[in-house]
């Protein structure tokens, strides 16, 4: 890396601030030490992360199945979260079973070291170039932390019952004892266009940075587009992905898989607007990817670099790890391929701008997106493009959810896309899990699985906080 991410006073900080409890009532001793612009814009120089080594957000998608268990093992104890996605029982007391969430908690604790800058820098004196810069990388980066948790701890967005819809805690000041009220979704996705408006998009620098876990405009603009997407305001959704693109159009070319034999990639490759970590290294060689199911493995293309160029010892088949179903692989490249779980890559952009476009009539368009991608992970000898082959939004659509459920598994993006799509009767879907010798299970479109409850450590707080399943 080209740059020291934890600076000396934010790592102070970050010992301080680790004793505070889930709920945030703790204000940080030595927060008072933070004195100076650069001091208070330091407490941002960290390595960004939400711990989770399950990637439980996948499960419901049917992408993958448990890590090294076989459906016998899950099937044996019903009271785990890996049984309820698997075998898709809603009657699994997922409550009980969240006495905590590392998730849940480290969301939060960036959003206070978010909330420090922002609400600390106003009354600071110093360069008022380099306070609104901090500042609205800030507010950026506390909307997207907050539109996660949304996305995780409540129903999707609907404009006709947001309102009326049970969201989570939109945390933005420093009085860190007062009790943080659960809002409406309606209330929260207000705040989070609030926090990445264009007035605050405008304070960001228009160069992306080398450093993977800061950010300037790119990342801004991805955010507002993400979060636009995702309350289906397709055709707002669009500029910003295209804001986002004109700045940084970097895409990863994984081609260089043919002549190394294996995926490699960097935390601080340009493609990646903004890295965030899943659990400290983020690096698949390391914890093994998760058992990719058969269905998830139909999905990949003829010619596809990463499944077809990758070395034998990348892959291992059903029959070595004898778990999953008949069928399943496992995938763990040597090259140690850094998967971008919770962050933002210029691609995933390519992908909110063709959905957008498509669903606005312009197919031709939206799949010419989709091909500036696929030209990066299919081999030139099976490569054909998708734009001009189809006419319909529906066949389009089909196109695209493939590819991109094969370019973003293990991130957040395939959760969010099928939780959103779940609401639309075209597009909806029940996730199939066919276990051998067990048959068919299925999630359905609005089964209370696609939200997670809150952990106990913060319900017990707070009385605010009532569960949305």
């Amino acid at each position: 890396m080209k740059k020291t991410y934890i600076s000396v006073i934010a790592a102070l900080l970050a010992v301080l601030v680790s004793s505070c409890d889930d709920k945030l009532d703790i204000t940080p001793r030595g927060f008072s030490t933070l004195n100076t612009v650069d001091d208070i814009g330091a407490v941002l120089n960290k390595e960004w992360r939400i711990f989770d080594n399950e990637f439980y957000h996948e499960y419901p998608t049917g992408n993958i199945f448990a890590y090294y268990s076989t459906p016998a093992e899950v099937f044996a104890v019903k009271n785990t979260w890996e049984y309820a996605y698997i075998f898709g029982d809603e009657s699994v007391d997922r409550v009980a079973l969240c006495e905590d969430d590392e998730r849940y908690s480290e969301i939060y604790e960036n959003i206070k070291y978010c909330n420090i800058v922002a609400c600390k820098l106003p009354e600071t004196e110093g360069d008022e170039y380099k306070k609104a810069r901090f500042i609205a990388q800030a507010r950026v980066l506390r909307a997207w932390f907050h539109f996660i948790a949304v996305n995780f701890w409540a129903a999707q967005y609907d404009e006709a019952t947001a309102a009326s819809t049970g969201g989570v805690a939109y945390v933005d000041n420093i009085d860190f004892g007062a009790e943080k009220t659960k809002l409406t979704v309606a209330q929260v996705y207000e705040k989070i266009l609030g926090d990445c408006s264009d007035e605050v998009l405008e304070c960001l620098d228009k160069t992306p940075t080398n450093d993977p876990f800061r950010f300037e405009a790119d990342f801004g603009y991805a955010v507002r587009a993400r979060v636009l997407f995702q309350m289906k305001r397709y055709d707002e959704a669009a500029v910003y992905a295209r804001k986002a693109l004109e700045i940084n159009p970097t895409i990863e070319d994984r081609s260089t898989i043919v002549s190394k034999g294996t995926w490699e990639s960097t935390f601080d490759a340009p493609h990646h607007y903004m890295f965030i970590l899943s659990n400290f290294i983020t690096n698949m060689s390391e914890f093994g990817a998760q058992t990719l199911t058969p269905e998830f493995l139909a999905l990949y293309e003829k010619g596809d670099y990463v499944r077809y160029y990758s070395r034998a010892e990348d892959w291992e088949p059903y029959e070595d790890i004898n778990v999953g179903t008949v069928g399943s692989m496992m995938y763990s490249p040597q090259g140690a391929a850094r998967v971008n779980v919770w962050g933002i890559r210029a691609e995933q952009m390519y992908y909110v701008l063709a959905e957008s476009l498509i669903r606005a009539g312009k197919i031709d368009e939206g799949l010419e997106q989709v091909d500036k991608v696929r030209r990066y992970r299919i081999h030139p000898e099976s490569y054909k493009a998708f734009k001009g082959t189809v006419s319909t939004e529906r066949e389009a659509m089909e196109l695209l959810c493939k590819a991109k459920t094969v370019e973003c598994i293990l991130t957040i993006e395939n959760f969010l896309d099928c939780k959103r799509r779940n609401t639309e009767p075209e597009y909806a879907r029940e996730i199939i899990h066919h276990i051998d010798e067990f048959g068919d299970f299925s999630i359905r479109p609005n089964s209370p699985l696609w939200i997670n409850p809150f952990p106990m450590n913060a319900t017990n707080f707070n009385p605010t906080l009532t569960q949305n399943i």
